[in-house]
């Protein structure tokens, strides 16, 4: 297949590994033995069981998941060793013919993965497979009359009615669809930008778009919507729309049906490309075309060498059964502690984290190398200090404290009514003036008058840092709870929040219950994450239920003597702040009616 990396990673085309196919494979298969609707008692109940049912990938790609179901179906056809191998072959031929379908936008993709088949099977040499089809799975004839012929003809649009008139409803629906995020692409490309609009205004869609949709979000509803009752989807996407806020409209969809089984596959890593393993954390969702009537499982933690174990002994472990009505379209909780998270979330005597302090996310420069200087930088410039602001990136973001060791500055053109009136300043940047025009962001904000060429891209929350002499700040990820306290009114970018209590006596009891046990705990059973790390954004910040203002003020002490230790000019007594935040979280456990050893497997070890 020769695709060049840029070209996959815009599609978000990454073709599935052999052992994860034949495992998804073997789980539906299981599904329909044990519903009694393929029968293994005999060669006879098999083809006959078999022939009532059809197959169909969406996502064709290069025939990963068609291959992996060919196997199967010919291996256990094989171990009828007493039948003729012509009646065999003959019923696997027509079987191929009328009940596998699927649809693959790219044209040569799908030659590759015909000529596949032909290769694997000689019998198919020199067939069409006209139940292959090419085209566009999620976008209807309907852009027909919402684009001009040339938009359309760019598009490939598939009709499902039309291309299989025969059969337009499928027992199994099983693959991997693509995955890239429809908000960061928007820009990008015409091809892009026609997709976008068409799911943004098509009747088919617009009830269920949301700006920052990923495309797999739009198979997963198109795959359930092209079942039969009772049929089955299994596809292997990211695990990131369980949580993910703007995942919500998929979420009541899928609720809408009997969820079978959600297999997180968080820490192992599924995808190749070229030699490169990809950082996609990923779930296997199989869901039944029925109405919600039983629980599902949810299996997790899986090892990381899981599809490279023996069939034999390669078994799931242990699972958590989840109640399907305990969901709705926000964020699911799929943890052993949802009761408790439930319980503390619904306790009046809690706030909310955002009910009692603004939470803003960093500026936007646009050109950060630019504008952001160490100081040898500055020195050799000669900049204004009139236009500097202190800066960190979150790498200075430590726990309880901002590191020392930051020698950033940053300039910030807010301040700059008059260019000329900074000649040094007005150098440097007319010297990086190409830089700062490049970007079609940049450009657009420019030609509209919104920015000057020397201007950040965006002054995100800029009163917050300017006016803000305390406040606490945070890395948007992290692997643990990390939040600093600033009295320096320090600036920083995108990849940084800062909350600024409304209460500047709840600043010290705010910061220890952010890094403290139960943070951790919260944000890893309740929070947001992606991979290992830790998701410190807007949205589930401001969810962090925060103990009454008479409970607050029992944690600002434990915070006091920690600061009190770390500002020492001496060496740090790493022991005794240890010892101070086993008591502050011990403190915690009570304030939160937690067991009083609940919290230690979350306990954040000082380095």
């Amino acid at each position: 297949m020769d695709r060049n990396q840029n070209y996959r990673k815009k599609t978000g085309e990454f073709y599935t590994p052999s052992p994860v196919v034949d495992f998804m494979i073997e789980r539906v298969f299981n599904q329909l033995i044990t519903s009694k609707r393929v029968e293994l008692i005999n060669y006879q109940k098999f083809t006959e069981s078999l022939s009532m049912l059809r197959f169909c990938d969406p996502s064709i790609g290069t025939g990963n998941f068609i291959l992996g179901l060919l196997k199967w179906i010919w291996n256990v056809l094989k171990s009828y060793t007493k039948y003729d191998g012509k009646l065999k072959t003959d019923f696997f031929y027509r079987f191929v013919k009328s009940n596998i379908y699927g649809v693959e936008l790219n044209s040569s993709t799908l030659e590759i993965c015909k000529a596949r088949i032909s290769k694997t099977y000689s019998i198919f040499q020199g067939e069409s497979f006209v139940n292959l089809k090419c085209g566009n799975s999620i976008i209807d004839v309907d852009a027909k009359d919402m684009f001009s012929s040339t938009q359309t003809s760019k598009m490939n649009p598939f009709s499902w009615e039309e291309s299989f008139s025969d059969i337009n409803l499928f027992d199994v629906i099983i693959g991997n669809p693509p995955y890239f995020n429809l908000k960061k692409i928007e820009t990008r490309t015409e091809d892009s930008q026609l997709l976008f609009d068409y799911l943004k205004t098509s009747n088919q869609w617009k009830h269920l778009f949301r700006a920052s949709s990923d495309i797999y979000y739009f198979f997963i509803m198109k795959s359930l919507s092209l079942l039969k009752n009772d049929g089955i989807v299994s596809l292997i996407t990211p695990n990131y729309w369980i949580e993910n806020q703007y995942a919500d409209l998929l979420r009541s969809e899928v609720l809408r049906y009997q969820i079978l089984e959600i297999i997180n596959l968080e820490g192992i890593k599924v995808f190749k490309d070229e030699s490169r393993w990809l950082n996609v954390s990923t779930c296997i969702l199989t869901v039944q075309k029925s109405s919600p009537n039983r629980n599902f499982k949810f299996v997790e933690k899986l090892s990381k060498n899981f599809f490279k174990l023996k069939k034999s002994s390669r078994i799931l472990s242990k699972h958590l059964s989840i109640n399907p009505s305990e969901l709705s379209s926000t964020k699911w909780i799929l943890s052993q502690y949802l009761s408790t998270i439930k319980e503390i979330s619904n306790n009046s005597e809690f706030d909310k984290l955002g009910d009692i302090a603004k939470i803003a996310q960093g500026l936007s420069p646009g050109v950060k190398d630019v504008f952001v200087l160490n100081q040898h930088e500055l020195e050799i410039n000669n900049i204004e200090e009139e236009v500097l602001v202190p800066f960190i990136t979150n790498r200075h973001i430590q726990r309880w404290l901002i590191s020392k060791k930051k020698d950033l500055k940053a300039i910030l053109p807010s301040r700059i009514i008059e260019l000329s009136e900074y000649p040094n300043t007005q150098k440097y940047l007319t010297k990086n003036k190409s830089l700062l025009m490049m970007g079609p962001d940049r450009k657009r904000l420019m030609e509209n008058n919104k920015i000057r060429w020397f201007d950040y891209s965006v002054y995100r929350n800029l009163s917050t840092f300017k006016e803000s002499q305390t406040k606490i700040m945070c890395p948007y990820r992290s692997l643990l709870p990390r939040f600093s306290l600033d009295k320096e009114r320090h600036f920083g970018a995108t990849d940084i929040y800062a909350i600024v209590p409304k209460d500047e006596e709840d600043t010290l009891a705010i910061l220890g219950i952010l890094n403290s046990s139960f943070t951790n705990f919260w944000f890893r059973e309740a929070g947001k994450k992606k991979g290992k790390m830790l998701e410190f954004f807007s949205f589930p910040l401001k969810g962090i239920p925060i103990p009454s203002k008479g409970e607050r003020t029992k944690i600002s002490k434990y915070v006091k003597q920690i600061l009190s230790i770390l500002n020492q000019v001496d060496e740090k007594d790493e022991t005794q702040i240890s010892i101070i935040e086993e008591e502050l979280n011990s403190e915690l456990t009570q304030i939160y009616g937690l067991k009083h050893d609940f919290l230690m497997k979350y306990t954040i070890k000082n380095k």
